[in-house]
C-alpha cells in the first residue's frame, strides 16, 4: 500500500510539473506571437512611409521633366483641336483611374485571401482576462472576444492563432478547464474556435438568466433615483424579456415615484409609444429636481444682517432759534375708596369675622355632640315622643 501511495504521489508531482511547464510554454508562445504582430505592424508602417516618399519623388520628377512652354506659332485650327483633346482627356483619365482602382481592389481582396495584405486593420484593445468572476461576466466577455476577432480578422488569419489568442485571455479556473484538451497528447483537442467557446459556454453561461431578469423586473422601483438612471436599468432588464410596448407602458406607470404619477394623472395626452412616454417623464423629472434644488439653496442661504441705524443730530445754523416741545403736565386725582361690604359670621351672626374663624364654632366642635333629632319633623304618637326624649336626656347625662 505504501509503495502504491508513493508511486501515485510521484505521478501527481510529475503531472503538476508537466502542467506548469506546458503553461509557461504557452505563455511564452503567446508573448512571442504578440511581439511578432507588433513587429509586423512596425514594418507595415515603414513600408507605407517608403511608398509615400517614392510617390512624392516621382511627382517631383514629373514636374521637373515637363518641357517649357513654346512660343505661340500655331494656327487657329490647331488650337481648336487642342481644346477638344483637352476636353476629352479628363474622361479618358477618369476611366483609366476607375479601372486601376478596380484592379487594386481585386488585388487587395486576393491578397487578403492569400494572407499577403500590406494594409491591415487597426488593432483594437484586448478584452479583459476571464477568471470566472462577475466582472466580467461570461456573456460580456464572449461578446468582446467576438468583436475583437471580427474586427482584426486579418491579424488572426488561422484557427490555431485564434485559439491561442483566446486561451491567452483565460486565467484561473477557466484556464484549467481547457488544459485537458490543450495538453500534449490530448485525445480530443480543440479543432476550431467554436468548439472552445462552446465548451466554456456550457460551464460558465448563466442558465437562470431569464428568471433572474423577471425577478429584477418585478422588484424594480424608482423611489428617489433620477428618472434617467431608473430608465436605463429598466431598459437593460426588459431587453432580455419579450414584453410588448403596451405592457411596458402600463408597468412603468406603476414603477415611477408618486410625484411623477401625480403629474401623469393630470396630463391629458395619450402616448402612443414608450419613447414618447419616456420623453415626457424625463422632462417632468428634470423640472421637479430643479425646483427642489432651488428650494434647498434658498433654505441654506443665510440672511444678511441689516446695518444698525444710529441717531445723528442735525446741525442747525446759529441764526435760527431752536424750539423744543414741552408736554403739558397732567395731575392725577386719587380715586375714592370703594366702601367695603360688612362681613358677618354665618355661625354666630357677629360681624368682623368669617365662620371659619369663629371661636364659638371651635368650642362647640371640640366637645362631642349628642344627636338630638327634631321632634317636629318626626311623626310619632305622643307617648313614644315622651319616651324618646327621656332616653335622649339620660344618654346626654351619662
Amino acid at each position: 500500500m505504501l509503495n502504491e501511495l508513493r508511486s501515485q504521489r510521484d505521478l501527481t508531482l510529475q503531472l503538476n510539473e508537466h502542467w506548469l511547464l506546458v503553461q509557461d510554454d504557452h505563455k511564452k508562445r503567446a508573448e512571442q506571437l504578440e511581439a511578432a504582430f507588433d513587429k509586423n505592424d512596425e514594418l507595415e508602417e515603414k513600408i507605407n512611409q517608403l511608398q509615400g516618399e517614392r510617390l512624392n519623388s516621382r511627382a517631383e520628377q514629373r514636374q521637373a521633366d515637363r518641357p517649357m512652354p513654346r512660343q505661340d506659332t500655331q494656327s487657329a485650327e490647331q488650337r481648336a483641336n487642342q481644346k477638344e483633346a483637352s476636353i476629352r482627356r479628363p474622361e479618358v483619365e477618369r476611366s483609366s483611374t476607375s479601372e486601376a482602382r478596380s484592379q487594386r481592389e481585386s488585388s487587395t481582396l486576393s491578397g487578403n485571401e492569400n494572407g499577403n495584405d500590406h494594409h491591415k486593420s487597426v488593432k483594437l484593445p484586448n478584452p479583459p482576462i476571464f477568471i470566472e468572476t462577475d466582472d466580467p461576466t461570461w456573456e460580456t466577455w464572449n461578446i468582446k472576444i467576438a468583436d475583437k476577432l471580427d474586427a482584426n480578422a486579418d491579424h488572426y488569419s488561422t484557427e490555431k492563432i485564434r485559439i491561442a489568442y483566446v486561451i491567452s485571455r483565460l486565467e484561473g479556473d477557466a484556464d484549467q478547464q481547457t488544459y485537458a484538451k490543450r495538453r500534449v497528447g490530448a485525445l480530443s483537442p480543440y479543432q476550431s474556435l467554436s468548439e472552445l467557446l462552446k465548451h466554456l459556454k456550457e460551464i460558465y453561461e448563466d442558465q437562470d438568466l431569464i428568471r433572474k431578469c423577471r425577478r429584477e423586473y418585478v422588484a424594480l422601483k424608482q423611489l428617489n433615483k433620477p428618472f434617467s438612471s431608473f430608465y436605463s436599468e429598466y431598459t437593460r432588464i426588459f431587453s432580455f424579456l419579450n414584453y410588448d410596448d403596451v405592457i411596458l407602458m402600463n408597468d412603468i406607470q406603476n414603477k415611477i415615484n408618486n410625484r411623477l404619477q401625480n403629474a401623469l394623472s393630470v396630463c391629458l395626452i395619450e402616448f402612443s409609444s414608450l419613447d414618447k412616454l419616456k420623453i415626457f417623464l424625463q422632462g417632468v423629472n428634470n423640472k421637479q429636481r430643479a425646483n427642489y434644488q432651488l428650494r434647498d439653496e434658498q433654505r441654506t442661504v443665510k440672511p444678511v444682517a441689516a446695518p444698525e441705524k444710529r441717531f445723528v443730530p442735525s446741525s442747525t445754523p446759529a441764526s435760527i432759534p431752536t424750539t423744543s416741545y414741552v408736554r403739558p403736565a397732567t395731575f392725577s386725582t386719587p380715586e375714592p375708596e370703594r366702601p367695603r361690604m360688612s362681613i358677618t359670621c354665618f355661625n354666630c351672626k357677629v360681624p368682623s369675622h368669617l365662620s371659619k374663624n369663629c371661636s364659638h364654632l371651635k368650642a362647640s366642635t371640640s366637645a362631642p355632640r349628642a344627636f338630638t333629632p327634631r321632634l317636629n319633623e318626626i311623626v310619632m304618637p305622643e307617648e313614644e315622643k315622651k319616651l324618646f326624649t327621656e332616653k335622649s336626656k339620660n344618654e346626654a347625662k351619662n
